[in-house]
C-alpha cells in the first residue's frame, strides 16, 4: 500500500473484479482474504447445487468482505439471458436478446429476475449488450436489434428492470462489437469502420443510456478510426467514453485471460496499461495465477509510477461512489 495526498490508501487488489475455479466456499473467502479484491464474479463451475446453499455461500462471503472493512463490495454476475447465463433452474431463465420481446415484457422479466439474484446476494450484472448487430457476426443473437435504436429502447427496458429491482447494470462492450466477425475470447478483431458510422451507430446506445448505466465494460478489439491501440488499452478510447458520451460511472476491462489479450501480452504489463487507460476495474474470470501477477505488478509500479498513481486514486474516488441497494 501507498499513502497519497489526502492520507487516503491504495489497495491494488481493490482495483479487481475476480472468479475461481471451483464451488467451495473456501476458495473466495481465501481469495478476499488474500487479494483484498473490489468484488468477486460468479460463474456456472462456482454453483454450489442448490439455491439455498449459493445464499449461503454469498452470505458468508459478504461478511468476511464486511469484515476486513471491504466496501463497497461486488458480488457480480453474467444474466444477459439465452447462452448466457450462470444459475440452472429453478432460477429465471431470460431469452435471448435477439427474441426481440417487447420493452414491458423485458423490463418485466429483469425486474422478477434481479429480485431473485438479489435475495440470493448479488448486486451486479454484468449485462446488458449494446452492440448493434450490423453485420450478423458474433453478437447476433446476443444484441437487441438491428439498429442503435432498437438496441437503445430494448436495452433500456432491460436496465430499468435490473436497476428497479435493486441489481445494478453493466452495459457492453464500448466501444461496440456489432460489426466484428472474430471472437475475442480466442482472437483479437479488428472492426474497420468508419469513424461516422461508429459515431451514428455503434457508440449511439451508450451515449443514450450512459446516465441509467453504473459501469461500462470495454472489448478487447481493434478500431483503427479510433487508435492504433486494442479498446482495452487506449486512453483515446476510454477517453472517448468519458469526454464525448459522458460517461461518469466506473470503467470495466473485459475478462483479461481472454486469447486477444494474452495472444498479445503478458498479465502485469496487460493490467497496468489498461489501468493507464482509464479503467477503474480490471476482470480476471478464472485463473489464480493470472490474479496473482496482475495485482503484484500493479502493486509494484505504485510506488514508481505517478500516472498510475493518479490514475488509481481516480478510479478509487469513483469506486467509493459506488452504491448497492441495502
Amino acid at each position: 500500500m501507498v499513502s497519497i495526498e489526502n492520507n487516503n490508501k491504495i489497495e491494488a487488489g481493490r482495483f479487481f473484479l475476480i472468479g475461481w475455479e471451483g464451488n467451495h466456499l473456501d476458495e473466495p473467502l481465501e481469495l478476499i482474504e488474500h487479494f483484498r479484491p473490489a468484488g468477486l464474479i460468479f460463474f456456472r463451475r462456482n454453483y454450489p447445487g442448490s439455491p439455498e446453499g449459493l445464499a449461503l455461500q454469498l452470505k458468508a462471503i459478504k461478511k468476511r468482505a464486511a469484515d476486513l472493512g471491504l466496501k463497497p463490495f461486488i458480488l457480480a454476475i453474467d444474466n444477459e439471458g439465452g447462452d448466457v447465463k450462470r444459475l440452472p433452474p429453478p432460477f429465471i431463465e431470460l431469452p435471448k436478446a435477439a427474441s426481440k420481446l417487447e420493452p414491458n415484457e423485458i423490463k418485466k422479466l429483469c425486474y422478477d429476475s434481479g429480485l431473485e439474484l438479489r435475495s440470493i446476494g448479488f448486486n451486479l450484472n454484468l449485462a446488458p449488450v449494446l452492440d448493434v448487430d450490423v453485420a450478423n457476426g458474433i453478437m447476433k443473437t446476443r444484441s437487441f436489434g438491428l439498429s442503435a435504436q432498437e438496441v437503445i429502447l430494448r436495452a433500456r427496458a432491460f436496465i430499468e428492470g435490473f436497476e428497479s429491482s435493486g441489481i445494478l447494470t453493466c452495459g457492453k462492450h464500448f466501444p461496440g462489437l456489432g460489426a466484428a466477425t472474430l471472437d475475442p475470447h480466442k482472437e483479437l478483431p479488428t472492426v474497420d469502420l468508419d469513424l461516422e458510422e461508429l459515431l451514428r451507430v455503434h457508440l449511439e446506445p451508450f451515449r443514450a443510456l450512459r446516465a441509467n448505466l453504473s459501469m461500462v465494460m470495454t472489448t478487447h478489439s481493434l478500431y483503427p478510426a479510433l487508435d492504433s491501440k486494442m479498446a482495452t488499452f487506449s486512453e483515446k478510447i476510454v477517453k472517448i467514453l468519458r469526454k464525448d458520451i459522458g460517461f461518469d460511472g466506473l470503467a470495466l476491462s473485459d475478462d483479461m485471460e481472454m486469447g486477444a489479450v494474452t495472444a498479445n501480452i503478458g498479465p502485469g504489463e496487460a493490467a497496468i496499461a489498461a489501468t493507464l487507460a482509464g479503467h477503474d476495474l480490471i476482470l480476471v474470470c478464472r485463473s489464480r495465477a493470472v490474479i496473482e501477477a496482475s495485482v503484484k505488478a500493479l502493486e509494484e509500479k505504485i510506488h514508481t509510477d505517478r500516472s498510475l498513481h493518479i490514475a488509481l486514486a481516480k478510479s478509487q474516488a469513483r469506486l467509493k461512489n459506488l452504491v448497492f441497494w441495502q
